[in-house]
């Protein structure tokens, strides 16, 4: 089942499930993050740069930290890797470079 496209029903009764879950540990799902969108024009244009030296996308779950406008609530990353590992940010000719990490892509806008 993994790596293609599920049917909507399946994917409402996960999201469904989810939340019931979250509610059951007592977290207010009425002011906890549901979704992450991202603009397909952000996102592509960012997938489209990155993607061509990375092999897999790893989707992350996070939590803002104390002191950020969003603290507190739960969001996603979009990381590439390579090879089991984070995908190097591009050196001076294009390709890998030998040792930072690309960043990883967020600001999506959480819902509610």
């Amino acid at each position: 089942m993994t790596g293609k496209p599920i049917p909507v029903s399946e994917a409402n009764d996960m999201s469904k499930a989810y939340v019931d879950y979250m509610t059951k540990l007592g977290v207010d799902m009425n002011n906890q993050t549901q979704s992450v969108s991202f603009t397909g024009e952000t996102v592509m244009s960012w997938l489209n740069n990155i993607m061509p030296r990375a092999d897999e996308l790893r989707v992350f779950m996070g939590r803002y930290p104390e002191g950020h406008e969003q603290a507190g609530r739960t969001t996603v990353i979009l990381w590439p890797y390579k090879d089991g590992k984070p995908v190097n940010r591009p050196s001076a000719q294009g390709k890998d470079g030998d040792d930072e990490p690309a960043d990883p892509f967020n600001q999506g806008q959480g819902n509610p």
